[in-house]
């Protein structure tokens, strides 16, 4: 008899320590989610492109660009930050266009699976330098989509797309031709870009 309530209060310990296991597990299984992208977690961008003028006719030729930018995650979907670029167009007289725009803003990155879609929209100022002509400082507006695989933690890899808006305003400014004195029209740059680039997460 006695061996038989040992037995039992054995079994007894054993099933309850195997269910404290089991509920421990699905407890923890229920309350702890992963996120990839979470509040605080931060990302330095590389990018390079080409740059397409949308509204030089054909005075001024595809150039090339490259662009570096900083976001930090407020939640798991939206991040804010800066970038920088730098530009080159040359036209069809060989002279250059060379633009430095600096932005900032905000940018929202859902996802599906390991890919990850990142939509931007940022402002600020830029440099731009044109014929030995500098001029500063110009607005920038950028919006930028774009389509990311997430190989892992860290790093990420992806394409995208820019639109770039630096408009230049003129006032009471006057340039001689031929002993003539002519008003300088105010300008718009309209750019398109196609990027690859990648992200460092940490």
């Amino acid at each position: 008899m006695k061996r038989f309530f040992a037995v039992c209060f054995l079994l007894f310990i054993s099933i309850s320590c195997m269910y404290s296991v089991d509920k421990g597990d699905i407890y923890d299984d229920n309350d702890l989610t992963y996120q990839r992208n979470a509040k605080g977690d931060q990302f330095i961008k590389v990018d390079a492109m080409a740059l397409f003028p949308l509204n030089f006719g054909s005075r001024l030729y595809v150039g090339g660009a490259i662009d570096l930018g900083y976001y930090r995650y407020l939640n798991s979907l939206f991040a804010i930050g800066g970038e920088i670029s730098a530009t080159y167009n040359v036209s069809i007289g060989k002279k250059s266009l060379i633009m430095v725009p600096f932005t900032l803003g905000g940018m929202v990155v859902p996802s599906i699976g390991n890919f990850e879609f990142p939509i931007s929209l940022g402002l600020g100022i830029g440099y731009e330098t044109w014929s030995s002509k500098n001029y500063f400082p110009s607005f920038a507006l950028k919006a930028t989509a774009g389509a990311d695989y997430r190989v892992n933690d860290s790093w990420s890899f992806g394409i995208s797309t820019s639109f770039l808006w630096i408009p230049q305003y003129y006032t009471n400014t006057y340039e001689t031709y031929n002993s003539f004195y002519y008003t300088i029209p105010d300008t718009h740059g309209l750019f398109l870009t196609a990027a690859i680039g990648m992200k460092y997460h940490f």
